[in-house]
């Protein structure tokens, strides 16, 4: 008789256990600890870091989106497992998911890896700063066809 109590705790602690929820939302960065996944330099600019979070809820982080881009191009058989890509916006410093964002691209935007792209919630931020600053919009499927060999 004894048995049946452990026998009911295990299997309660194996269906408890198996109806975790996985979390995909943005992992916060640490400036002190986290490195970008391409060219481990320390992710110290927030507007300009990326992530991209698995679909077992874990994350590369990037200090710049030419980073993630090219992650991507390098790991393809790894696209599959991606659940999000987060992009900070260039004026709210808030995650976003990079297929919802606008980008305007400059050879004059200074973002940590020099390739000249940065991130917008809306295509009216987008705008706003193309009419003050100058620039070039961009889709997010515009990214995939953007030359970042060229930084």
């Amino acid at each position: 008789m004894k048995k049946a109590p452990i026998f009911l705790t295990l299997m309660t602690s194996i269906v408890l256990g198996a109806c975790q929820q996985i979390s995909h939302d943005p992992h916060d960065i640490n400036h002190d600890v986290d490195t970008c996944e391409i060219c481990n330099m320390a992710i110290n600019n927030k507007q300009a870091s990326t992530q991209i979070v698995m679909q077992d809820g874990s994350a590369l982080k990037f200090d710049d989106i030419g980073c993630m881009m090219q992650y991507k191009e390098e790991n393809p058989e790894e696209v599959g497992d991606f659940h999000t890509e987060y992009v900070n916006g260039y004026d709210t410093q808030e995650w976003m998911d990079a297929t919802e964002g606008t980008y305007v691209y400059d050879d004059d935007i200074n973002t940590p890896m020099g390739n000249g792209v940065i991130s917008f919630r809306s295509e009216e931020e987008a705008e706003a700063y193309v009419d003050s600053e100058d620039g070039e919009l961009l889709e997010y499927d515009d990214l995939n066809d953007h030359d970042w060999d060229s930084y």
